[in-house]
C-alpha cells in the first residue's frame, strides 16, 4: 500500500520492527524459508527508516507504544537518531514500548512507573499525559501496542474535565494470533470528526504451520496408530485374564522345590502352565497398560487438535502446553484458548523484550 500510494499511506515503526523481535519470533525464519538473507536485510533497513510519530490535524499525536519522561514536545522526537535498532531505554524505546496504566484506580495517581510487563520502558498515567497534551495543545494520544477485546479502548482519566479521552488504544488485528477471538478496529478521521469502525476476521486459507512438510505433519498420525497397536498387544485377551489374587500366588520356596524335583525326576508329571506371577509383576503390567492407554488418548488429541495445540504452545512461556490439558481432550484445549483474558495472560511473556542469551 505504501508503494502504491506513497503520499497517502504512512507507516509508523512499532516495537516488532527490529532485528531482535523478528529473530525471536518467526519473521526472519519465514524470510529465509521463502527468500534469502538479502531480502530480510532489506526489510530491516526499511524498518530503520520508518518514522516514529505522526500528528493528525495538529491535534492528535499518534505513536505505537506511549510517552516518555523525556518527551516534552515534538522537538524531542526530531532529535532522535531513528535510523538504527531501537535501544532498551530512553525516548526511542519508550515511544515503541510504553503502556498506559490499566488499573483505573491509579489513573490520577501514577506519573511514570517501571513497566514490568514489557521488561523495559514505563507505565504512564494522567499526571504524565495531561501536561504533554496541554503544553502542546493536543487533544488526544492515539496508540496501539495492546490487543483489545473490542478492538479499541478509551482512557478517560478525568471525565469531569475532558469530554474526549486523553488516550485511545486502537488495535486493528482481528483474532490476534488466531487465538484471541477479539474484534479489530480502525479510526476514521473525516471532516474533523473521529469515528471508530469495528470488524471481525476472515478464515485463513489452510496452510501447514511452521513451514512443515507433509511427512512431518503426518508423524502424529503414525505415532497414534503405533500406540494403538501397542495398547492392543498389552490388553488381556478373552480367557487370558490376569488373576491378581494373592491366594493363587505360590510360595517362592515351594516353586523352587517343585522346579528342582521337576529337573531331577524325569518321570514326574510336568508342572503345566506356571501360575508363578508375583503381585509386583501384575502391578507393573497394569501400569504399562494404563500408561499406553493414556498415550493413545493423548496421541488422538494431538492428531485431531494439532493446529490448536500449536497455537496454544506459542502462547505459553516455555512453549509447552499446560500439564494435563492433553488428557482433558479437545474440550480442555478449547477452554485454554477461547477466553480473551486467559489467552492474553498466557501471551504476556511474548510481549516482553526478549531475553538475550
Amino acid at each position: 500500500m505504501k508503494i502504491y500510494y506513497p503520499t497517502r499511506v504512512f507507516l509508523l515503526r512499532g516495537n516488532h520492527e527490529c532485528k531482535q523481535l523478528t529473530s525471536y519470533f518467526n519473521f526472519r525464519d519465514e524470510c529465509l524459508y521463502k527468500y534469502d538473507q538479502e531480502v530480510y536485510e532489506a526489510i530491516m533497513t526499511s524498518f530503520d527508516n520508518m518514522p516514529l510519530v505522526a500528528l493528525i490535524n495538529n491535534k492528535f499525536l499518534c505513536l505505537h507504544g506511549g510517552i516518555s519522561p523525556d518527551l516534552k514536545s515534538l522537538a524531542d522526537v526530531e532529535r532522535i537518531d531513528r535510523f538504527r535498532e531501537p535501544p532498551k531505554a530512553g525516548l526511542f524505546c519508550d515511544i515503541l514500548w510504553a503502556d498506559p496504566v490499566e488499573n483505573e484506580e491509579l489513573y490520577d495517581e501514577i506519573h511514570y512507573r517501571g513497566n514490568d510487563t514489557r521488561g523495559c520502558s514505563w507505565f504512564f498515567g494522567e499526571k504524565a499525559v495531561q501536561p504533554l497534551l496541554d503544553n502542546n495543545k493536543f487533544i488526544c494520544l492515539i496508540r496501539a501496542h495492546e490487543a483489545q477485546l473490542e478492538g479499541y479502548r478509551l482512557y478517560k482519566y478525568n471525565e469531569k474535565i475532558k469530554e474526549f479521552p486523553q488516550v485511545l488504544t486502537i488495535f486493528s488485528a482481528p483474532n490476534y494470533c488466531d487465538v484471541y477471538n477479539n474484534k479489530a478496529a480502525i479510526l476514521k478521521f473525516e471532516n474533523c470528526t473521529l469515528n471508530i469502525s469495528q470488524f471481525g476476521y476472515s478464515q485463513h486459507p489452510y496452510l501447514l504451520p511452521h513451514f512443515l512438510d507433509i511427512f512431518s505433519w503426518s508423524i502424529p498420525f503414525v505415532t497414534e496408530k503405533v500406540t494403538e497397536m501397542l495398547n492392543y498387544v498389552l490388553q488381556p485377551r478373552p480367557g487370558e485374564k490376569i488373576d491378581d489374587s494373592d491366594d493363587e500366588i505360590p510360595n517362592a520356596q515351594v516353586i523352587i522345590k517343585q522346579q528342582t524335583l521337576g529337573q531331577s525326576q524325569s518321570n514326574t508329571r510336568p508342572l503345566g502352565k506356571l501360575q508363578q506371577i508375583t503381585k509386583k509383576q501384575i502391578d507393573i503390567t497394569k501400569s504399562k497398560i494404563s500408561f499406553v492407554s493414556k498415550m493413545m488418548k493423548m496421541q488422538t488429541v494431538l492428531r485431531q487438535e494439532r493446529e490448536n495445540i500449536i497455537k496454544l504452545k506459542g502462547l505459553c512461556p516455555d512453549k509447552r502446553i499446560p500439564r494435563g490439558v492433553l488428557l482433558q481432550g479437545a474440550e480442555g484445549i478449547k477452554d485454554a484458548l477461547e477466553h480473551f483474558n486467559t489467552t492474553r495472560a498466557a501471551d504476556r511473556i511474548n510481549e516482553k523484550w526478549p531475553e538475550t542469551k
